[in-house]
């Protein structure tokens, strides 16, 4: 017997396959989808969360929500860091959004520490890179863990039957579920401290390498497009980003990552670099969120110098393929 089944439900199509198969292999357990919300998602990450969500849950709304209807989620460039707390407005909008979403759907929680990755830069006086994460950790992991520890019960505890949760994950990350060389992994890692962790896709792809009969619905679930079901692809995805998080901003995304932005969408670039700079300025130190290697030596990199050399090598734009880096950074709760 085991309690809820937890799916991390992130507004990416993985997570949405995960949750949708998981709960036709588990019908009659009570499931939960857990958002952890940066304040800084795409507006059509959030249209995408609702929909799958209702879709997940077999429910049906009496309101819709488009990527059009969102206010602007930007500040004035001469808005203080020091003051900085986002865009009110948008602020606003996503409060009364998340109250209708759990209003219309108990099942779909909605977590929320309060701030986005820009504050958690400055209170932290840390800019995120690729080799950490401040934004994540204090934005989804705590978070999650907080709520967690709150809500649901583990292995071995008097208290009720342990839950289990699932992540979105599928077999070319699978590294981030088993471990590898570079880190323990989400299954190992929460399993000791007692937690129970799945990954659906992952289980799937092992089924059928195994030879083992999968029904033709939950093959159905994880490989039919979306359109099959009803839902609309988000938008990050046809702008060939890898991922559906932060509003496509990554400070462990590389410069595959950042070239993919610069082209696709040159103002939300030009946001974040504007946002950056004004960081680097108040730490007062030679700080940035991508590394420059040329010439041997490692030296950080702002996106204000990155957007230069695209601009003055055209080429590098295209060096890449599309979106070959992204984000990889949720699942290990602390």
């Amino acid at each position: 017997m085991t309690g809820h089944r937890n799916h991390l439900f992130s507004a990416g199509e993985g997570s949405w396959r995960a949750a949708m198969i998981d709960k036709r292999l588990h019908p009659d357990a009570q499931h939960r989808l857990l958002f952890t919300d940066t304040l800084y998602e795409d507006a059509d990450a959030y249209r995408f969360l609702i929909e799958g969500a209702a879709h997940v849950l077999d429910r049906q709304l009496n309101w819709s929500i488009r990527a059009e209807d969102f206010p602007d989620y930007r500040v004035p460039e001469d808005t203080p860091i020091e003051e900085y707390r986002g865009n009110p407005e948008w602020r606003a909008f996503l409060a009364d959004l998340r109250a209708r979403a759990m209003d219309a759907m108990p099942e779909l929680v909605w977590i929320v520490e309060g701030r986005d990755p820009w504050e958690v830069f400055r209170d932290r006086s840390f800019i995120g890179n690729s080799g950490v994460d401040p934004c994540s950790e204090a934005l989804k992991r705590l978070a999650l863990a907080k709520w967690r520890s709150a809500n649901c019960h583990r292995e071995g505890e008097l208290f009720g039957p342990p839950d289990v949760f699932t992540v979105g994950i599928g077999e070319h990350e699978a590294h981030r579920f088993y471990g590898d060389h570079k880190g323990i992994g989400i299954l190992r890692a929460n399993a000791a401290d007692g937690w129970i962790y799945e990954a659906p896709l992952i289980a799937l792809n092992e089924a059928l390498l195994r030879g083992e009969h999968v029904a033709d619905d939950v093959l159905r679930l994880m490989l039919a497009p979306l359109s099959d079901f009803g839902l609309e692809r988000a938008r990050l995805y046809l702008l060939a980003y890898l991922h559906n998080n932060c509003g496509g901003f990554c400070c462990k995304a590389g410069q595959a990552h950042w070239a993919n932005r610069f082209r696709v969408q040159p103002e939300r670039y030009a946001y974040d670099a504007m946002m950056e700079r004004k960081l680097i300025a108040y730490l007062g130190s030679d700080v940035a969120m991508l590394t420059d290697r040329r010439g041997g030596d490692k030296k950080p990199m702002s996106l204000d110098a990155f957007a230069d050399r695209l601009l003055a090598e055209p080429g590098r734009q295209f060096e890449f393929a599309p979106g070959e880096s992204g984000c990889g950074c949720m699942g290990v709760a602390a």
